[in-house]
């Protein structure tokens, strides 16, 4: 038996094991379906949700991900879950094993797209670039996302969701390298040449990077007209602060998604794209409610 032939059986064992895992764990609301608010006119519709802290002495995170993962996939018009870091709480193959796992087994959406938050990386230990090559296999090994960096982008449903990263594992704010700056911009300018909708994903804030100023990230996104900036990292409790501008661009502030302390746990964002607008509705998926309090059109 070739080496290809065994990883594949593993991959196939530890997602049978999580689904009987998942049999066993009490779910919420699993079974509430939801749809766009304009399914004939809608392009795309994608979910967004961050921090959700898996850890391997700490059960909630996991049960709690688990529901989270159910409500999404009850969505009859999603096509993307966007999953913006912090995902693990201290970048452990275990905790790793469970995330990744969790989501091939339940499989929300027909893309599931995953970014690096601090806690991925180690909480600022750890050696970045055996971090970063972790990464890159999990999405592989698990998902199926084949990619070449921690930064990378897809187009879906003619949407550019590019995904931004830290490359530093020893300090909690965003840092950029050059070579990511050039990589982003001439992701921009492809989409910009087909005039393409472009949501751009990281786990912190514009605010929080360092070694430059953000502004230069910020000319950069509005430049080439991006729709949204979406964030976690923060772990506010969903608001209307939680929606705000940021050096001129949109920006959304995700709430952590399980095991919130002063709030619910279950809280992200679905989005769905149209011909002349972005409507984004917040959405509890443990509960399998909208948040009617936060509804926007952009």
């Amino acid at each position: 038996m070739d080496i290809k032939t065994i990883a594949t059986y593993l991959k196939d064992l530890f997602a049978t094991f999580m689904v009987l895992v998942m049999m066993i764990v009490p779910f919420g609301n699993k079974g509430v379906e939801y749809t766009a608010e304009n399914p004939e006119d809608l392009i795309t519709s994608f979910v967004a949700v961050s921090d959700i802290h898996v850890e391997t002495n700490n059960p909630t995170p996991y049960q709690n991900l688990s529901d989270v993962l159910h409500g999404i996939k009850a969505g009859q018009d999603i096509s993307t879950v966007v999953y913006t870091g912090d995902n693990v709480m201290n970048g452990q193959v275990l905790e790793d094993f469970f995330f990744y796992s969790a989501v091939r087994a339940v499989k929300p959406a027909e893309h599931n797209l995953v970014l690096t938050g601090n806690h991925d990386l180690g909480n600022s230990n750890g050696d970045y670039e055996k971090l970063r090559e972790k990464f890159i296999f999990n999405n592989a090994f698990y998902l199926g996302n084949q990619i070449e960096a921690d930064y990378y982008y897809r187009v879906i449903d003619g949407c550019y969701m590019i995904m931004l990263t830290s490359e530093d594992t020893t300090t909690w704010d965003f840092r950029m390298s050059e070579e990511q700056f050039a990589w982003l911009e001439s992701v921009l300018k492809e989409a910009d040449a087909v005039d393409a909708p472009v949501f751009v994903f990281n786990h912190y804030p514009l605010r929080y990077l360092k070694d430059n100023d953000p502004s230069r990230l910020a000319n950069l996104l509005k430049e080439y007209n991006t729709e949204l900036f979406i964030h976690g990292h923060i772990h506010d409790e969903l608001g209307a602060d939680n929606f705000y501008n940021s050096y001129g661009i949109d920006c959304i502030n995700l709430p952590r998604c399980t095991e919130a302390v002063d709030y619910e746990a279950g809280d992200g964002i679905v989005v769905e794209v149209y011909e002349d607008e972005v409507v984004v509705r917040a959405r509890n998926f443990v509960k399998g409610e909208w948040i009617e309090d936060f509804r926007y059109t952009y």
